[in-house]
């Protein structure tokens, strides 16, 4: 009876052990399969999309080469994703035939995707996202392809329609990077961290200052400061861009745009600039209206030689050209609405004298109300204080008016009780002679319309003592005369019961040169002026050497 039951027991228990075995078996194969079907596909996928990958790489390349003259495209790789219709390019770069090195641009990454759900409706939209773009400029380079640029097959708006026939629903740049130059040899000035937003990129002509696409740029200044630029653009106006939009800059270190200064003589060591505005820019109109402008703890210095003479003569006349250019221009408008400088310093040091001498004016506190190029826009108001060599109180006040055929704008000038001896570089420079002590003063008025000048200038000596017996024992005895020839001048001169020297020259003609602009004219007047006035007597010494 138990081996019957031990018989019935055990094919139970074998059926109940090895049917689960046996079953599992097959379920594992079946996995296996599924597994190595699957890589064989993703692995045939992958090769067919390396196939796929080359030529529409080689293929955008060559689009893009076969539309642009005078640049050289290159794509390091290209990595194309069907299923989220997505592409993704690596090492783009563009380098210009004549000068490639450095690249022109360099992108490490740039993403590419459309729109699934535009796409379901007949429209191609597209996503971009540029990562880590460097872009190198140089001065000469970029004003020789300005002068003369490539022989274009195409407008650049045009050959980009037929390499990318999409709109751009949002284009997104990070961590971008600027470097201008203006030699090869001059220190970088760049923009890092460079953040942009741009959307509604699309592919079709807008009618003349329409701007269909949000942009919106935020950068930092290396060395110091922020830009900021927030409004609306038309990326395919021709023949180039049109732009419309807020403009900030906020607390930029002066400093580092030394190199763009030196290049005009201008030693420019210290200070901040901060600016608010708007800027419109199109083929159609061009306005930059500053409703604020303001520099604070400037130190700079227009350094003269007497072998950057020619340079300076270029840099006059091609300031002179430009005022000319843009005065009433129909189509250009440049205003400022407030513009100060504070505690600053500002100097003029001429290298072509023997020996050299720096003026200045320190402390200078400066507002400026309703600059522009336009005549239209009214009378712009100046007043500028501050203190000539550290000590004497200077005050200007002005109305300049829009440049007609000549310059036009009336001017005062007061400049109190400056210690002679503080202007010895200059004396030495031109009479060689010292002052020992006394005061100097200086009034002027001048008003200048329709080609004519009216007004004086009109210095003012006190008490001024230019030998002391003990402080020049040790010169020699030429020099002991003529000062001492000087001191006599200024005794017969003088009047007698302010002891003081005064003499007036008449700034009263007309205009030499009409097309001179405004500030060519009032440097000219008082540089004549004060070697005619100041320096009486002292003609036959004076050398001027540049």
């Amino acid at each position: 009876m138990s081996m019957r039951m031990e018989n019935r027991q055990a094919p139970h228990g074998e059926d109940n052990f090895h049917t689960p075995s046996s079953a599992k078996r097959p379920h594992r194969g079946v996995w296996r399969w599924i597994f190595l079907a699957g890589a064989a596909v993703m692995l045939l996928g992958g090769m067919a999309l390396w196939f796929i990958d080359e030529p529409l790489r080689a293929y955008a390349e060559r689009q893009l080469n076969s539309h642009i003259a005078g640049y050289t495209f290159h794509i390091g790789s290209l990595d194309f994703h069907p299923i989220g219709l997505s592409i993704d390019l690596q090492n783009v770069t563009v380098v210009r035939d004549a000068n490639p090195d450095p690249p022109l641009a360099h992108v490490a990454e740039w993403q590419a995707s459309v729109h699934w759900e535009a796409l379901l409706s007949g429209r191609l939209v597209s996503d971009h996202t540029i990562n880590r773009p460097v872009i190198h400029l140089t001065r000469p380079l970029n004003a020789r392809e300005i002068k003369d640029p490539p022989t274009q097959k195409e407008s650049w708006q045009a050959a980009l329609f037929a390499v990318y026939p999409l709109q751009i629903n949002q284009l997104s740049i990070k961590d971008g990077d600027v470097t201008y130059r203006e030699n090869a040899a001059s220190d970088p000035i760049r923009l890092t961290n460079i953040q942009v937003r741009a959307e509604n990129i699309r592919n079709v002509r807008s009618k003349p200052l329409q701007y269909p696409s949000r942009l919106q740029v935020d950068a930092e200044v290396a060395g110091g400061g922020r830009v900021n630029v927030d409004g609306h653009v038309d990326f395919f106006a021709e023949p180039s861009m049109g732009v419309d939009a807020d403009v900030t800059l906020h607390e930029i270190n002066l400093a580092n745009l030394l190199p763009l200064t030196a290049q005009r003589q201008i030693q420019l060591t210290q200070g901040s600039l901060t600016t608010t505005g708007h800027v419109e820019f199109a083929p159609a109109a061009q306005e930059v209206r500053l409703t604020s402008l303001t520099l604070h703890d400037v130190k700079a210095d227009f350094v003269h030689a007497a072998r950057t003479k020619q340079r300076e003569q270029q840099t006059a006349q091609q300031v002179t050209r430009g005022a000319a250019k843009v005065a009433n221009h129909p189509t250009l408008l440049l205003r400022i609405d407030q513009g100060k400088i504070e505690r600053s310093e500002f100097g003029f040091v001429n290298q072509a004298t023997t020996p050299s001498y720096r003026m200045f004016i320190s402390g200078t506190e400066l507002e400026l109300e309703n600059w522009s190029n336009q005549l239209s826009e009214g009378t712009a108001r100046v007043r500028i204080a501050g203190m000539l060599m550290g000590s004497g109180m200077t005050k200007m006040t002005g109305a300049f008016r829009p440049e007609g055929e000549s310059p036009d704008f009336d001017l005062s000038v007061k400049i109190l009780k400056t210690p002679v001896k503080t202007l010895n570089q200059l004396l030495r420079a031109y009479g060689g002679i010292d002052a020992t002590r006394g005061l100097f003063s200086v009034f002027s008025e001048v008003s200048v319309k329709n080609g004519t000048v009216n007004g004086y200038l009109k210095p003012l000596f006190k008490d001024v003592t230019v030998y002391d017996p003990g402080q020049d024992r040790d010169k020699g005895m030429l020099n002991q005369i003529y000062e001492k020839t000087i001191n006599a001048l200024a005794s017969i001169l003088k009047n007698a019961p302010r002891d003081e020297v005064a003499t007036k020259t008449d700034l009263s003609g007309t205009v030499e040169n009409p097309q001179a602009s405004t500030w060519e004219l009032v440097l000219t007047l008082f540089q004549n002026a004060f070697f005619d006035a100041v320096l009486p007597g002292l003609e036959g010494k004076v050398k001027h050497d540049g």
